[in-house]
């Protein structure tokens, strides 16, 4: 999953999201949303936030990611709504 994960990719799925996705309130601040995941950055525009709800992901500097998940089965599930929504939106 390291491989199929790095910044480029996060930050195109970034502005996929911002650009189809509907703008919504998170902890954070203003985000987007589409297809069950939730986009928004942190307050200096250095850190951008991924969600579905159940795994949180961070990309902050220098293309660094950590993501949270209990469960490895939620991070597969995490990371095909990630490709999906890569791959049908151009």
């Amino acid at each position: 999953m390291q491989n199929e994960i790095d910044g480029k990719f996060l930050l195109s799925l970034y502005s996929k999201i911002e650009k189809y996705g509907k703008a919504v309130t998170t902890p954070e601040g203003a985000g987007f949303t589409l297809d069950g995941i939730t986009v928004s950055q942190g307050y200096d525009g250095y850190d951008a936030y991924f969600s579905d709800g159940v795994v949180q992901l961070t990309l902050g500097f220098h293309n660094k990611w950590h993501a949270d998940a209990k469960e490895e089965k939620q991070m597969e599930t995490f990371l095909e709504r990630l490709k999906y929504i890569q791959k049908s939106y151009n």
